[in-house]
């Protein structure tokens, strides 16, 4: 027995010491497994927030080089319409309202600056700039050229200068509408993003010249990019992220994401610090090595070993739930609505942020999927955009859409939307990420615009440029369906009087009555304009009979010699009215408002107050 018991013992010794050495082992394969796997897996998540971060950011500069070149486009067009601008007027009004864009200038062919929104600019030239020569020479392309980071000879400081071509109608070159801004307003997103004290945010230029970088607190532009391993990458990968050793800038390595900007030759990166991102997993590492040790100290104790296990899953699972609850808390903090889209246009995923812009709680968005957010009539072009997403071969795609969202409450929201593809480890589509602006006051504010440029600002009337466009309307529909139309042409009598007598706020007040009364004096289909001063012009739609031109003249000139009360006084003017009928005194607009015109003459030398159709007698006109 006792024999047998020291082999039985023996035995178990071996057991024993092999269960041990079993053991430990695998404390020990466990340990670095879990700490490799974290580590992994932080660097995968911070990878994954920096990917999302970069769609951000590329949204956020796309936005500001399409405002740029869409105010630009407004002023070059004004420009090629009307031949004169008062750029600073404009910023002083409200027009443009966006600050970035306030420094504003229209540069000739020559590279001279003929209007700009600042002062002090006449013996400024800009023909050797680069912003310049690339669009004089790029054969009528109309793209927005945004130039390196250059000391402004306007402004004096460093910006960034925007150029647009403004091409003549025989198609030369007749200069270019520029506006600049700090590269500092590139980098402003750093402020809305959690990128930690040695976070990393860069634009850079294909040309390989940073426009703006910031590290931490501190911004930089103007510097060369050859040598950073991003823009490298980004030649042979538009899109990706890996970990950099931070030897190129500071010896700081960082966990990177960089994009391409579509229709644009530029590139974002977005960069966290290495070391913060993974402080948590090498926490964990120093207690899982701690752990480690005790357990291989306490072999025979199997109870505390496995307490000891499984309070070490127990807090490996807060650790990852912790990691989870701060992936959600960026996703539900973050300044735009971000959402997450099935391929056949369910939501998946939804932040507070999109929540509260489209008015409904997060239950009620997983029972829609993104086409129910829109009006019927948006839908083909919803499915066309997320398609066109989706789909590899799209080579014109945009990368967003302006579109209306209809709120739970029925109110319409504009949005700017851009879709970026989630693929799953087989490259093939998993879920999109929509990002979403609300664009509704920029929408108003184009509105206004369209509004200011066909309108007269004093009277709210249109203005001759729509005077015109309006009757070349009725024009074509008189031929069309073989009927008369009438052009009014007034001036009024007394007005320098009250002008000179009481001001011109008083001649203002009086202008404003008096349009006034000239609209409640036509129909709903008829245009009563401003030309300027007190002229002003009535487009009769349709009359029956040249009588009826009449009857309208006598009834504005009887209304416009009623008393105006005023805030200083009670004053009276009268009108003097011509007329045109078409097609009796003219076939197109020119004709037809010269003949008014002339006719309004001959009632003034008649003794005013009065309507006519036909002009004086050539002998009459020339005496």
């Amino acid at each position: 027995m006792t024999l047998w018991q020291h082999r039985i013992g023996k035995h178990l010794n071996l057991i024993v010491a092999a269960i041990c050495v079993v053991t430990i082992a695998g404390i020990w394969l466990t340990t670095v497994q879990r700490v490799a796997s974290e580590r992994a897996q932080a660097v995968l998540a911070a990878m994954k927030s920096n990917s999302n971060l970069a769609i951000a950011f590329e949204q956020q500069v796309f936005r500001t080089l399409k405002a740029a070149e869409q105010v630009a486009s407004f002023v070059r067009d004004q420009y090629l319409q009307q031949g004169q601008l008062d750029l600073n007027q404009w910023v002083e009004k409200g027009v443009i309202r966006e600050a970035m864009f306030t420094i504003i200038s229209v540069v000739d062919e020559t590279g001279a600056i003929i209007y700009s929104s600042q002062d002090g600019t006449s013996q400024v030239n800009y023909s050797d700039r680069a912003f310049f020569v690339a669009q004089r020479e790029a054969n009528g392309a109309d793209v927005l050229f945004v130039n390196q980071p250059v000391l402004g000879r306007v402004s004096n400081s460093w910006r960034i200068p925007m150029s647009l071509r403004i091409t003549r109608p025989d198609g030369s070159f007749g200069g270019v509408v520029v506006m600049s801004v700090e590269p500092d307003s590139f980098t402003d997103f750093y402020r809305h993003a959690d990128l930690g004290s040695q976070g990393l945010l860069e634009l850079t230029g294909l040309d390989g010249v940073m426009r703006a970088q910031k590290i931490g607190g501190a911004n930089s532009f103007g510097m060369k990019a050859d040598n950073l391993s991003w823009f490298q990458n980004q030649k042979v990968v538009p899109e990706g992220g890996f970990v950099d050793d931070g030897r190129a800038i500071d010896g700081v390595a960082r966990v990177i994401s960089y994009r391409m900007l579509e229709g644009y030759p530029l590139m974002v990166t977005v960069g966290t610090a290495f070391e913060e991102e993974l402080a948590p997993v090498w926490q964990r590492r120093t207690y899982y090595l701690a752990a480690a040790a005790s357990s291989s100290v306490v072999l025979l104790v199997f109870a505390a070993l496995l307490v000891l296990m499984l309070s070490r899953q127990r807090k490996a699972a807060q650790a990852l739930q912790s990691s989870e609850a701060l992936y959600r808390a960026t996703f539900h903090q973050a300044a735009m609505g971000i959402a997450h889209i099935a391929p056949d246009g369910r939501i998946l995923r939804a932040n507070d942020k999109f929540c509260s812009m489209l008015g409904y709680c997060q239950n009620e968005l997983f029972t829609h999927s993104i086409y129910d957010l829109s009006d019927r009539e948006n839908h083909r072009a919803a499915r066309k955009f997320l398609k066109d997403r989706l789909s590899k071969s799209s080579l014109t795609f945009s990368p967003e859409i302006e579109k209306p969202y209809r709120r739970k409450d029925g109110s319409i929201v504009w949005v700017c939307e851009a879709l970026g593809v989630v693929k799953d480890a087989r490259g093939k589509p998993d879920f999109l990420v929509a990002v979403v602006q609300d664009i509704t006051s920029r929408k108003d504010l184009e509105a206004r615009l369209s509004h200011n440029a066909l309108h007269d600002a004093l009277t709210g009337l249109p203005n001759r440029v729509m005077f015109k466009d309006r009757l070349a309307q009725a024009l074509e529909s008189a031929r069309r369906h073989n009927r008369l139309t009438a052009v009014l042409y007034l001036d009024l009598d007394g007005f320098k009087d009250v002008n000179d007598s009481y001001g011109h706020p008083a001649g203002d007040e009086l202008l404003q009555q008096v349009a006034m009364r000239l609209k409640n004096c036509v129909r709903a289909e008829d245009t009563v304009a401003r030309f300027g001063g007190d002229e002003f012009g009535i487009v009769l739609a349709a009359i029956s009979a040249e009588r009826d031109g009449e009857s309208v003249a006598n009834k504005i000139i009887a209304a416009l010699a009623e008393p105006y009360v005023l805030e200083r006084a009670t004053v009276r003017v009268s009108a003097s009215v011509g007329g045109a009928v078409y097609p009796r005194h003219g076939d197109d607009a020119v004709a037809l408002v010269s003949h008014a015109d002339s006719a309004m003459y001959a009632a003034k030398h008649a003794g005013k107050n009065r309507f006519r159709y036909e002009p004086l007698p050539r002998q009459v006109a020339s005496s």
